[in-house]
C-alpha cells in the first residue's frame, strides 16, 4: 500500500508515520548553509540509495545530514561526555565462548538455555541475547509484559518462552561482568536515549544544534531500541520526527506505534 500517512489522535503531534512515500523527503531538498534534517537509516545501502536518488534528480542535499542509529547515538554521547566504546560481534562471541568454558565443564547456572539450543555454540547463545534485546530493550516494563504473557500460554510454549527470556537476561548479565565497554552497539542507543531524557534534551541540542527534524527511513520493523530512542526524542525535545516504514509490513507497524510508544521512561534497563 503506497503513500499512507497517519495523524491518529493517539500519535504525538510531532510524529508523522508513512508507509512508503520516501519521495516526500525530496520535497524538502533545498540549499541551506547548514543541514536542518537528520536522515537515519539502519541499513547503509538504503541510505546510499537515497543519496543517489538526490544526485540523479539534481537536487541539493545541503538540508540533509545522514547517519545510522549507532552513529547518531555516538554523536550524542560524545557531546554529553559519555563513553562510546562497545564490544563488536566478534569480540562478543569470544566472550560468550569463554564464559561457556570447555566442553566438559558445566554451563553457568545463569545460562541454562531453552531445550534444543546448543549450549556450546556461541552464535546461538548470542542470537538469544540479541532477540531478547531487540524485543524488550531490557526495559523492565517489557520484560514484565513478556513474563505475564508467557504465564498465560499453554505448556510447553509458555515455559519455552520464559526460558528464552531468562537465558537472554542471563547472557547479558554475564557479559556485563566481563567487560567495561558497552556489551553491544544497541546498548549505546539506550545510553544515548537516557542521556537525552535525563538532560531534558540538552544532550541532543549539544550534538545537533541546527537539526529540527529527524527522518527514519527504510524500516521493515520497529525494534524496541529504536522505539525508545524516538520516544525519548519526542519526550525531551521539540524535534519533528518522520518514520517511513517499508511496504508489506508498514501498515501493520503503523497501527502498532501507539502501543509501542506507551512504554514510559525510555532507555531504562532492568539491570539498574
Amino acid at each position: 500500500m503506497d503513500g499512507i500517512r497517519t495523524r491518529d489522535d493517539e500519535i504525538p503531534d510531532r510524529l508523522t508515520l508513512h508507509v512508503g512515500e520516501e519521495g516526500r523527503l525530496f520535497e524538502r531538498a533545498r540549499q541551506r548553509p547548514t543541514p536542518t534534517e537528520l536522515v537515519v537509516s539502519p541499513v547503509e545501502l538504503h541510505q546510499r540509495n537515497v543519496q543517489r536518488r538526490l544526485r540523479e534528480a539534481r537536487l541539493p542535499n545541503d538540508a540533509f545530514r545522514f547517519a545510522d542509529p549507532v552513529g547518531l547515538c555516538t554523536t550524542v554521547l560524545e557531546a554529553a561526555s559519555r563513553p562510546t566504546a562497545a564490544v563488536d560481534r566478534v569480540d562478543r562471541l569470544s566472550l560468550i565462548r569463554s564464559l561457556l568454558g570447555p566442553a566438559e565443564s558445566a554451563v553457568p547456572a545463569d545460562l541454562l538455555l531453552p531445550t534444543g539450543v546448543s549450549s556450546r555454540d556461541p552464535r546461538q547463545v548470542e542470537q538469544i541475547r540479541t532477540e531478547v534485546e531487540a524485543i524488550t530493550n531490557f526495559h523492565p516494563n517489557r520484560i514484565a509484559a513478556w513474563t505475564e504473557t508467557t504465564a498465560a500460554l499453554d505448556e510447553p510454549i509458555g515455559d519455552e518462552a520464559e526460558d528464552l527470556l531468562d537465558a537472554g537476561l542471563g547472557i547479558e548479565r554475564e557479559l556485563r561482568d566481563r567487560t567495561t565497554e558497552a556489551v553491544s552497539e544497541t546498548a549505546l542507543l539506550r545510553r544515548a536515549t537516557r542521556s537525552i531524557t535525563a538532560t531534558n534534551g540538552s544532550a541532543w541540542a549539544e550534538a545537533y544544534p541546527e537539526i529540527d527534524r529527524l527522518t527514519l527511513l527504510g524500516l521493515s520493523s520497529l525494534s524496541a531500541p529504536h522505539t525508545d530512542l524516538v520516544n525519548g526524542l519526542l519526550t525531551a525535545t521539540s524535534l519533528a520526527v518522520d518514520v517511513h516504514f517499508r511496504e508489506g509490513t508498514g501498515e501493520y507497524l503503523r497501527r502498532r506505534v501507539s502501543d509501542l510508544l506507551a512504554v514510559g521512561d525510555p532507555g531504562t534497563e532492568v539491570f539498574e
